[in-house]
């Protein structure tokens, strides 16, 4: 689902079809300077919150063990799509100052000839030259203004439930390879150049393909970019595919947007995610057509319970979207931090 259709498909959809893995997950479920996450001292599993995330969201039910907890040092990140780069002055002023610290864009769609747009609506690239400009000529501008603010990451998230984006990288990275001649290099390092970029997320539901995913992941930490993972299921592959990345080039993947709605309704962070050094971060939902959806309380007491269970130091909200122009932007900024042991921003 692209953003562009998100007023009109997005909730219909997603209502009908509740566990459909693109509806809240990755994009459909989701989030940079250029500083990694700060690691959280206990990130070893110890138990799956009992009943799903509904219930320790709202009983706030004791877990069957227990760490140390470390200070909130982690990101806090909002996802958003249209509002964020349709230059709507209130929407950028609303995420300057919202108390969240990462921003992630959805959803980046790769053509078969390696052209970049965001949505189907927002052209970001063509023949490795970024032309963004003809489209939103405000949008570096903006993106600069945010990051003066509270936010101080900005992410750029590729994918989502549709089939076709990673299945393109595959076939791009298969034929092209990865290097400086290849349109996928010459795409994200003009990408660079042009916007304040920190990462990019993966937001793979479709193809899992290692190899392939694993040398583009490479390439983009030599452009300078930091790489997260936006999973919602297939922890086998994610948490394989995270140690071959940071073996080839250490400390690439530096984050792990975990989905715990939608698909991925039930995951936790303390379970089944263990990706040894790499930070898990979970995210949750604002949008009933992504159950479960969580008022700022609820968000806060499931962040304190993951937070008091494994550690957890950020989380983040999908989705932006939603709940532009209302009060709940900060609500939930505050609530996700002090949920993690942060102090308000």
């Amino acid at each position: 689902m692209r953003t562009s259709d998100f007023g009109r498909y997005a909730l219909a959809i997603c209502v009908a079809v509740p566990m459909l893995a693109g509806c809240g997950g990755g994009a459909q479920s989701q989030l940079a300077p250029s500083g990694s996450f700060q690691q959280s001292t206990a990130q070893s599993p110890v138990g799956q919150l009992p009943e799903g995330l509904v219930t320790a969201a709202t009983s706030g039910a004791a877990q069957t063990s227990v760490v140390t907890a470390t200070a909130q040092t982690g990101y806090v990140g909002i996802l958003g799509g249209g509002p964020v780069y349709k230059h709507i002055p209130k929407n950028i002023e609303e995420l300057k100052n919202s108390g969240f610290n990462e921003l992630i864009v959805w959803s980046v769609e790769v053509g078969s000839t390696g052209d970049l747009n965001l949505n189907g609506e927002f052209p970001l690239t063509s023949a490795g030259d970024y032309i963004g400009n003809e489209t939103y000529p405000d949008f570096p501008a903006d993106l600069k203004k945010i990051k003066r603010g509270t936010v101080k990451r900005v992410t750029l998230s590729i994918g989502s439930s549709n089939y076709g984006d990673w299945e393109n990288i595959k076939a791009l990275v298969d034929s092209q390879g990865t290097g400086p001649d290849s349109i996928l290099y010459k795409d994200f390092a003009a990408l660079k150049a042009a916007l304040p970029l920190d990462a990019i997320d993966f937001d793979d539901e479709n193809s899992y393909d290692s190899s392939s995913t694993i040398k583009f992941a490479v390439m983009l930490g030599k452009l300078g970019y930091k790489v997260t993972m936006n999973p919602y299921t297939n922890s086998d592959y994610w948490t394989s595919v995270v140690s071959q990345i940071n073996k080839k080039r250490a400390g690439t993947v530096d984050g792990i947007h975990l989905q715990t709605y939608a698909g991925g309704e039930g995951n936790s962070p303390c379970s089944g995610w263990n990706f040894g050094s790499v930070p898990v971060y979970p995210g949750v939902s604002d949008q009933p057509s992504a159950p479960p959806d969580l008022t700022p309380p609820e968000a806060k007491t499931a962040m304190k319970n993951w937070h008091t269970q494994c550690g957890i130091t950020g989380g983040w909200l999908w989705i932006f979207d939603q709940i532009a122009g209302t009060n709940l932007v900060r609500k939930y900024a505050h609530a996700i931090t002090s949920g993690v042991g942060g102090a308000a921003r």
